[in-house]
């Protein structure tokens, strides 16, 4: 095999086809080797946007795609840039490598990245420690004080003089200080609009070299004046000292706010500059006078535009065949999808989610407002859905808040049996019985939220997990034990045990039961009365530091409201089907997961919801038994006790109808 066809093979990965009469330019040929700074020249080349990945091989240790390498450049070049990429890109690993370059090529940098929850914001940060430690040159041209640090409240990257910062975004209050000159925002569609508006934005307000722009201003203006025309400096200089800020995550649904930036800049992009364009943009408006559009970009990158062999095409296409067209198109397509198809349309349960823009209001006429909590109020009524299949499935509890002519969703937690064999290792957990630690987290949560009624699928770890509520090896001192209701038409042999009958084992093979269950669930999205918490990123990054502070490893304030994000993404993927004998169906979607194998997606915390929901439903609709008062009454005590109840002797002795009480009050 010649020289040259072996290079064609090995070089095959670039995708880089050119006729032979046309050659690649290289660089390198417009220096001079012989001269004595040859080195700085070359390093200053080598480190242009242009040739990026050069100094992601030779420094970092990172070998990147054509792709990847024109991504760089691209958002290294504007200073606007939205990306938009399929599910399994790497956007997160390209952010992280991204923010290191900023750092090492441009002296005293400043970048921050923010996320919905501070786990996102670490999960750049991790992927920032592997490069470092990956990375011996890096090391060794920076200064002893480099290199990455955790605190409570922030994860920090020191480069030299420049620093990358992963903050939690919390309320903003605790990050309205901070400066930077780079701004990445992560999985945008979780962020909360006012607060990225109100306080992230902010951060890249002043100039990144503030006395430099004033006087260059300055100048120009003053010039202009004179009528002598400066020549502007290069662009790509220009834009790589300026602030920026990134927007950045996977397609969303069309009502999110994350669409409407990515409308906004398309809309801006394709004006061209025009002015008449741009005033549609700015509602009428001319655009402020130092409005660049070219400073705006797009970068969408959607599965089929990535190389053979990025990622699985086995696992892309069993997606492709088995979710439907909406949630394809949002995870590998990069398009943002009007609604989802499911029995639970993804709008509908957007719409009971309580936001400053979407008031909900009870019965009174009274906003709703609440958010996610670890502990109840005592004086509020808990019901708990338990979803116990966790050899698929999550071990699902959802906590049920009845308040009036409505229910929140105020706490959710799951577990599985290897999160169980972990905490056991660990020494985080006494109960080595993984039914039996779950039904100890149940007794946990009752203590925290006052629990008159429990629902739990009478299916697969069902029945064990009820045995565990009321063993005596398993109640501690103090504790009552949990018996299944009593049900006057359905007598068992429980009824006459001694504790509380609040259990009651749902029958999901019952198509009566699950036809109401689910029919109602979507009934009382649509009126409003099934309400989602607020999602309270002030809370939220207030229980990072709380959390820290106690070491607390796992059920977080965070944990429980992403798993109620969770449950909002299991509810809408849930499709009605029918059987061949013509019932309906509710499940998730098949999934191949091999040759000849199927298997189910997750809707753990969904079940969990619908039994909740279902029993909250009955408990409120029950009418309150009256009460009746008797006829008649005692007659007077006297004796030893006349006279300390003489007092007495003068009000009425009996009660009912006036045209009773009144004669028969004077016959003794």
């Amino acid at each position: 095999m010649s020289e040259k066809k072996l290079k064609q093979i090995n070089e095959a990965w670039l995708g880089l086809e050119f006729p032979e009469s046309q050659k690649i330019f290289n660089p390198a040929t417009l220096l001079n080797s012989q001269e004595e700074d040859y080195h700085l020249r070359l390093s200053w080349l080598m480190t242009q946007p242009e040739y990026l990945s050069f100094l992601c091989k030779h420094i970092l240790n990172i070998q990147l795609l054509p792709s990847q390498a024109l991504m760089l450049n691209e958002m290294w070049s504007r200073k606007f840039p939205i990306l938009i990429a399929s599910r399994g890109f790497g956007k997160s690993f390209m952010l992280s490598l991204y923010s290191i370059l900023r750092a090492l090529l441009l002296p005293k940098r400043k970048v921050v990245i923010v996320g919905a929850a501070f786990r996102q914001s670490k999960i750049l940060f991790e992927y920032m420690e592997t490069i470092w430690r990956n990375s011996p040159i890096l090391r060794d041209i920076c200064s002893d004080t480099s290199g990455p640090r955790r605190d409570v409240d922030r994860c920090v990257l020191r480069l030299n003089e420049s620093t990358v910062t992963c903050l939690p975004l919390g309320d903003g209050q605790k990050i309205r200080g901070q400066r930077a000159n780079d701004i990445i925002s992560d999985e945008f569609a979780s962020i909360p609009r006012d607060i990225f508006e109100t306080v992230v934005a902010g951060f890249a307000a002043v100039s990144a070299d503030p006395i430099d722009n004033v006087r260059r201003l300055a100048s120009e203006k003053k010039a202009k004046e004179l009528g002598i025309k400066i020549e502007e400096k290069q662009e790509a200089v220009s834009a790589n000292k300026d602030n920026q800020i990134i927007i950045s995550g996977t397609a969303y649904y069309d009502f999110n706010h994350f669409a409407e930036y990515w409308k906004k800049w398309k809309s801006i992009i394709k004006s061209q500059g025009r002015l008449s364009r741009l005033r549609e943009v700015f509602n009428g408006e001319d655009p402020p006078p130092d409005f660049d559009w070219t400073q705006y970009s797009i970068i969408r990158i959607p599965y089929e535009l990535l190389p053979e062999g990025f990622m699985d095409a086995s696992q892309v296409a069993r997606s492709k065949a088995t979710v439907h067209t909406g949630i394809y198109q949002m995870e590998f397509g990069a398009c943002f999808t009007r609604d989802s198809q499911g029995f639970f349309k993804r709008s509908l349960i957007e719409s009971c989610v309580i936001t400053k823009d979407n008031i909900i209001k009870d019965h009174k006429g009274e906003e709703i407002n609440f958010e996610a909590v670890l502990i109840g109020d005592p004086k509020k009524r808990y019901v708990f859905g338990v979803d116990p299949a966790s050899e698929v499935d999550n071990f699902s509890i959802v906590v049920l808040e009845l308040c009036g002519n409505h229910r929140k969703i105020v706490h959710c937690w799951t577990t599985t049996r290897s999160e169980h064999r972990e905490k056991v290792k660990k020494g985080y957990s006494a109960e080595t019985d993984f039914y039996a630690y779950c039904a100890r987290k149940i007794r946990d949560l009752m203590r925290q939220f006052p629990c008159i009624h429990i629902a739990m699928d009478a299916q697969g770890g069902g029945i064990a997990v009820m045995e565990s509520l009321h063993d005596k090896d398993k109640i501690k001192e103090g504790e009552i034990a949990i018996w299944p209701v009593i049900d006057e038409d359905k007598p068992k042999d429980t009824d006459d045990e001694r504790g509380l009958h609040i259990l009651e084992m749902c029958q999901f093979a019952k198509y009566d039961w699950l036809a109401e269950s689910n029919h109602s669930l979507r009934k009382d999205f649509e009126d409003k009365v099934l309400i989602f918490p607020f999602f309270d990123s002030i809370t939220l990054g207030l229980s990072n530091s709380e959390d820290a502070l106690k070491n607390r490893m796992f059920d977080t304030l965070e944990d429980c409201v992403m798993d109620i994000e969770e449950l909002k993404d299991e509810l809408a993927m849930i499709q009605m089907t029918q059987t061949p004998s013509g019932r309906d169906k509710w499940d998730t979607p098949e999934v191949i997961t091999g040759p000849g194998k199927k298997s189910k997606m997750r809707k753990d915390r969904y079940s969990a919801l619908l039994m909740a929901n279902m029993a909250g439903r009955i408990i409120q609709r029950t009418p309150t038994p009256e009460e009746y008062g008797f006829y008649g009454g005692f007659a007077y005590a006297g004796g030893e006790n006349y006279a300390k109840d003489k007092k007495t002797q003068n009000k009425n002795m009996y009660s009912g109808p006036s045209w009773f009480v009144d004669n028969i009050n004077d016959v003794y």
